[in-house]
Order: C-alpha cells, then structure tokens, then sequence
C-alpha cells in the first residue's frame, strides 16, 4: 500500500509511534524513525532493519526534538536529502503532561507541554507539506487524544494540547488541500504501553470497564488507522478525526455504575 513511499513518524522509537512505524513499513514503506535520543533512534533502527525481510533499509534515523525548529530544519533535510522528501507525516510524538494539578502548575511546564504536543506538531507539518507540495501531494496524519472532549483531571495542559491538534488539523486540511495534501487525525483512548505492566491490576480491571469492547487498543491498532487515513483507500477524506478507542466515547457510564 506504500511502496515506494517515504513516511516519518515522529515519538517513534518506543511505544504507539514505534507500533506505527512497524504498520506502515510491513505495508512496503521507507519509514524514518524518530526520538530526541540519537542513540535511541540507531538501536530502533537497527533492530528493525535486522528484523525486516525487505532487500535495503527499510527504516532510517531521523533523531530530532520536535520542539526545536533547529533540530526539525536539519532532520527534514536529512530525510530530502536520503529519500527526496516525504509523502506521508504521522505526528505522534507526545509529552503525557503528568505529575501538575492546575492551581499548582508552573506556566513554564504548560508551554513545555505544548511545544512538543501543539508546536512541534505545527512544525513538522509545515516543513513536511513544504516538501509534499514539491512532490504533487502527501498525507499528515495527526495523533490527538479522546481527552480532547472528555477531560481528566490534573492534565490541563495535555488536554488543552490535545483539543489543539484537532483544530489544527481542520485549519491546515483546508489550507493544503489545494496542494493534494490530505490532512487528519487518529483519536485514540487507553493505548497500552509500557506504562500498563507498572499500574496495579484494580486500575486496569476499572480501565477495561470504561470499554465497551473491553479492552484498551494496540499501537498496532493506531498504525492501521493511521496508515487507512494516509492511503489512496482514504483519497477523498481530509480535516477529519477517526475515534479509536474500543467505544469508550459512546459510552455515558460503565454497566457497574449505570443506576
């Protein structure tokens, strides 16, 4: 589905957006890797490229901080210069926000939180459709949160990070539409990581009864969403977000609470 296709996916040396780039590379693409952490990113790599039956390098190193245009500047033309440019951005690196209650958050954590969730989203956008532009169309894809709508406590700055990405999405889907560039967003809920073997069982048996499908989705599961949305299968779709979340949004109250 897209071979011959360049596709970054950014926060994607552990976790969701390493899950990402496993679907978009077994649909035939060359997917770069990225992560603050130089090191990080080649061992990713390496492992992939080891485990991968494709002829070549089915994924390349692209380490940069989302937050820092000097480092988006230099990795995107790192990738124009290995690969030609991209077709297809899948922004998901991500700062969870944890650890501040609102009336006690330092304001300098705030913008910490949305230079990488909102900023470094808008970036990556801009210098990746500047290079979709030249090559006659692309795809962004966007990985935002169900928190957007339905907000938690001790997380504003996330969740205000999160409802941003969707507006963002619909602003830029129908400035870069006249270009080709088809612009939306994945919204998952409860996403297992390594996060889930550290919380205690009562936590995810009350998580799994928040879904109706019971279960919290795969990175697996945000690829293949992400990967439809950035496809030909996809072709008329953009400023568009597509739930992924078991049901959980449909949902007014788990059946041990409903009176």
């Amino acid at each position: 589905m897209f071979q011959g296709k360049n596709v970054l996916v950014t926060g994607s040396a552990r976790n969701t957006g390493l899950g990402i780039a496993k679907v978009f590379g077994s649909y035939g693409a060359t997917v770069f890797i990225n992560g603050q952490s130089a090191e990080r990113v080649a061992q990713v790599v390496e492992t992939l490229n080891r485990n991968t039956s494709a002829d070549g390098e089915r994924y390349l190193a692209a380490a940069a901080d989302v937050a820092s245009e000097e480092d988006v500047a230099r990795s995107f033309a790192l990738i124009e210069q290995q690969a030609g440019g991209l077709d297809v951005l899948v922004n998901n690196a991500c700062h969870l926000g944890l650890g501040h209650r609102f009336l006690e958050m330092p304001i300098a954590f705030f913008d910490e939180v949305l230079a990488v969730n909102l900023r470094g989203y808008a970036l990556c956008a801009q210098y990746a459709a500047r290079q979709m532009v030249a090559r006659g169309g692309g795809a962004i894809v966007n990985i935002g949160s169900n928190t957007a709508d339905r907000a938690l406590g001790d997380r504003a700055a996330y969740i205000a990070s999160k409802g941003g990405v969707e507006s963002l999405t619909r602003a830029i889907a129908v400035e870069l539409a006249e270009h080709h560039i088809r612009v939306n967003c994945v919204v998952p809920g409860y996403i297992y990581t390594e996060r889930w073997d550290t919380l205690p069982e009562e936590i995810k048996q009350r998580r799994w009864k928040n879904i109706p499908l019971g279960k919290e989705s795969s990175p697996n599961d945000i690829g293949e969403a992400a990967a439809f949305l950035a496809s030909s299968k996809a072709g008329n779709i953009t400023g568009s977000s597509l739930l992924v979340s078991g049901g959980i949004d449909i949902q007014l109250v788990p059946p041990d609470c409903a009176v």
